[in-house]
């Protein structure tokens, strides 16, 4: 390891302490060194758990050993998740598949109530509305890394279906489904990002929809949530790759999840007879679709664990911007590319027009 190298590390009991360098974590003061050998020394007691981001200074002579707990995983080694939107539906298994293979699971919801099924199964479960002020969600996150010392996976998860023409969503409406899908996102995130970059190491996933790919009828806004969410993990995911962290937006076709049920989507308030010709066939697939989607959540769900740990049938793959799932989403997918080259080629030359 070389002088001036960050690393992530969780405290652990009976390291020595003594010399310089400051936590650049906040709320954790601690004068520190680390030599080469990777021994670290402080000069201030600090509470077992601890998650320290580490930035060495200069160098003293050998040290003797002393234990050490780094926050880099391998990909064989457990992880720790931190899920949001685990009340049901992708966040509840994948909590579930990853505590299988025995990594530690923080899975969070709105309400605690409705995460006793994955307590019971050893996750720790945390309140999280992930439309909360940055403060509260960055609280939620400093308990979870005091728990736990570090989160390797962050899945943002939570999310919700909007129903309604453009014209008939308010704007009320629309800005409450972009506070959940796209702004909480972001929150979390941002909220997490700073121990991931401690750490140079870290996966994040976001959930995004074969609707980003396309805006349907009766879902523009909805899909314009997805579409976000696309671009802002394409820059995220150039911008963290020199530290060490992966991105990827997981973007799922249709699966036999609770997502269409009534009390599960928002529908818009509005209703204009002049879009009934649209609208209705629309609410009638949505109904006979109901769990009846091709895509099996608990295979999904799979997928997306091994991707996230590169196990399985991902190891040695590397994390795609974005990871599509389900036989539809493939063939809806491959459509729209189709089409958007030959629309390409027929507008090329009126395109290529306009340099100076």
């Amino acid at each position: 390891m070389e002088l001036g190298t960050e690393l992530g590390i969780s405290w652990t009991e009976g390291w020595s302490m003594r010399y310089i360098s400051r936590s650049r974590v906040p709320g954790v003061e601690a004068d520190f060194f680390i030599t080469e050998s990777r021994q670290v020394l402080a000069n201030t007691s600090i509470p077992p758990g601890t998650y320290l981001g580490i930035h060495p200074t200069t160098q003293t002579a050998p040290l003797k050993h002393h234990n050490m707990s780094t926050s880099t995983s391998t990909p064989t080694s457990p992880k720790v998740w931190l899920i949001t939107g685990c009340s049901s539906g992708f966040g509840s298994t994948i909590a579930t598949l990853a505590l299988q293979r025995g990594d530690t699971v923080i899975a969070t919801a709105r309400t605690l109530t409705k995460l006793s099924h994955l307590s019971t199964l050893g996750a720790t479960i945390l309140a999280l509305d992930v439309t909360s002020p940055d403060s509260t969600i960055s609280s939620v996150i400093a308990t979870a890394i005091a728990q736990h010392g570090r989160i390797d996976i962050l899945v943002n998860n939570a999310g919700a279906v909007l129903e309604g023409a453009i014209e008939e969503t308010s704007d009320a409406e629309a800005k409450a489904n972009f506070d959940v899908n796209v702004f909480g996102t972001l929150a979390v995130t941002r909220a997490v990002l700073p121990y991931m970059r401690a750490a140079r190491s870290g996966v994040i996933a976001g959930l995004g929809s074969v609707g980003g790919w396309h805006g349907s009828v009766g879902c523009g806004v909805y899909c314009s949530t997805k579409w976000a969410l696309a671009g802002i993990f394409d820059a995220l995911k150039a911008e963290v790759k020199h530290l060490g962290i992966e991105v990827t937006l997981i973007e799922p076709g249709y699966f036999r999840t609770d997502l269409l049920a009534k009390g599960n989507k928002v529908v818009a308030e509005r209703e204009i007879e002049d879009f009934k010709p649209v609208m209705e066939p629309l609410r009638r697939a949505f109904e006979e679709y109901n769990h009846n989607q091709p895509g099996d959540p608990v295979k999904g769900s799979q997928l997306i664990v091994e991707a996230l740990t590169h196990s399985g049938r991902c190891e040695g793959r590397t994390l795609p911007w974005r990871l599509g799932m389900g036989s539809d989403y493939v063939k809806t997918v491959e459509g729209i590319l189709e089409a958007e080259k030959r629309e390409l080629d027929e507008w090329r030359d009126l395109s290529l027009s306009t340099d100076f």
